[in-house]
């Protein structure tokens, strides 16, 4: 009867050692997938605020001096269109107005007071590490704005490029893993590259310009 008992109470201390086991093995396993969800909702919270600093960043440079070099100060009659077109007609009516040369896309300047004050509102919502050379602009002609006459409108693009976004669990390469397919990673063997982001806005005229 005495050595049931004893028999009994080293099953006990056994079962014991078996939940520690199982307790640290669990454990690991569960605090990976808790930083897991942070950290996809790091990543979520950081593509929505990038996409909102790229929509401040386009509505500003519409609104504000030229980020990539000077810009044609109204829209000229084309030579395709008739010399006693007149001034107040819409560009759309024919493509009357003339397409200009346009400066080449460029990254922002903060060395400007605008460029600092652009990066000023949009640096915060971007990812940690990024830069104002992460930020493009372009300038691009669009025949359905403006009138003859009238200021220059073109469409002003506001690109994130170039950003990585750093995990601080090991998902990256996890999910390359998965994938088969190494190349969703970024150079870092931790991060991931973010999609393109692109917000684009129409300059506005103001209805004002040139008249007869």
């Amino acid at each position: 009867m005495r050595q049931l008992a004893h028999i009994a109470r080293l099953l006990g201390r056994q079962d014991r050692g078996a939940a520690l086991v199982e307790l640290a093995i669990v454990i690991p396993i569960f605090l990976f997938l808790i930083f897991g969800v942070i950290d996809y909702g790091r990543l979520y919270w950081s593509t929505t605020a990038a996409q909102k600093a790229m929509h401040t960043a386009a509505r500003l440079a519409t609104v504000g001096p030229p980020q990539c070099g000077a810009l044609p100060a109204s829209h000229d009659l084309s030579g395709t269109a008739p010399g006693d077109t007149r001034f107040g007609t819409l560009c759309r009516s024919g493509n009357i107005c003339a397409v200009p040369n346009l400066p080449a896309p460029c990254t922002l300047d903060t060395s400007t007071a605008y460029g600092a004050r652009i990066w000023d509102e949009i640096g915060p919502l971007l990812p940690p590490g990024t830069t104002a050379t992460n930020v493009q602009f372009t300038y691009s002609h669009d025949s359905r704005l403006g009138f003859l006459g009238g200021p220059y409108t073109p469409v002003v693009t506001a690109d994130l490029i170039n950003v990585d976004f750093n995990f601080v669990m090991p998902l990256a390469g996890l999910a390359a893993l998965a994938a088969g397919n190494p190349g969703v990673t970024s150079n870092t063997p931790n991060s991931i590259s973010l999609p393109a982001m692109s917000t684009s806005v129409p300059a506005e005229d103001l209805a004002v310009g040139a008249v007869e």
